[in-house]
């Protein structure tokens, strides 16, 4: 009866560790958009003192808002994901409330902001390698991606760009703890996740509008590395789609 007990506890904390490997990245970007948009919004309607406006009301706000955008998101494309996507719902808007909260406290605190990178960090580098060991089914002569294939695609490529939002902010926040030149030209607070959230999208597009930019060369070799990889991944994934898109046209 223990024994049984402890391999379903176990079970529980397997799935749930999948998922928010699966997840955990996509979540803390819906988080960080709400948040650098309706912080502002948030702090005239609500802010009558500082302590409980940011360490009680804004994180029970920001992971609020996340759920209830990915309740709707789950809502509108309910038909179009797979069973088991949709079964895992309830434990994806947990992560996403979770992830909601921890987005105040990171962007607060700096200490749990390295927290925040080292946990976006470890759930990116499982998938990464979970991608690669797909990568090679997605480049076999005749597979065309179908449906879940292009999800579990874009999910990678989105939790990519978190994880390279987060080591920009993480940059950017340890040369200001050190003393040191700022990394980015960042808006200073809050405001400065908007900004994180800009010029990653702009260095993964490869735009480069230049309103944004690195100053310092650690932080350029970041941005340099960020590049070529979003490259990469882009031509993978028009590539692939292309190529679907050929054959079904032949």
């Amino acid at each position: 009866m223990i024994f049984e007990k402890q391999r379903f506890i176990f079970n529980v904390l397997t799935e749930f560790r999948t998922v928010c490997i699966n997840n955990f990245n996509q979540c803390y970007l819906l988080s960080l958009i709400l948040l650098s948009l309706f912080s502002r919004q948030i702090a005239h309607l609500f802010a009558s003192d500082y302590y409980s406006y940011f360490y009680v009301l804004l994180p029970v706000v920001n992971g609020t808002l996340s759920c209830c955008a990915l309740a709707a998101f789950f809502y509108l494309i309910r038909h179009k994901i797979s069973v088991q996507r949709y079964q895992n719902k309830n434990k994806v808007m947990f992560i996403s409330f979770f992830s909601g909260a921890l987005t105040i406290y990171a962007a607060i605190s700096q200490t749990v902001s390295f927290c925040v990178f080292l946990l976006v960090m470890y759930v990116t580098v499982t998938n990464v390698k979970n991608f690669m060991r797909e990568l090679w089914t997605y480049l076999a002569p005749d597979k065309i991606l179908n449906k879940e294939d292009m999800i579990n695609f874009c999910s990678f490529f989105i939790s990519l760009i978190t994880a390279f939002i987060v080591l920009n902010l993480t940059v950017f926040f340890l040369h200001d703890f050190f003393g040191a030149q700022q990394a980015f030209n960042f808006s200073p607070g809050i405001e400065g996740i908007l900004d994180a959230v800009y010029f990653t999208f702009i260095c993964v597009t490869t735009v480069g509008f230049g309103d944004i930019v690195p100053l310092t060369p650690f932080a350029k070799i970041i941005v340099s590395f960020e590049c070529v990889s979003s490259y990469i991944m882009l031509a993978l994934f028009i590539g692939v789609v292309n190529r679907g898109i050929t054959k079904n046209n032949k």
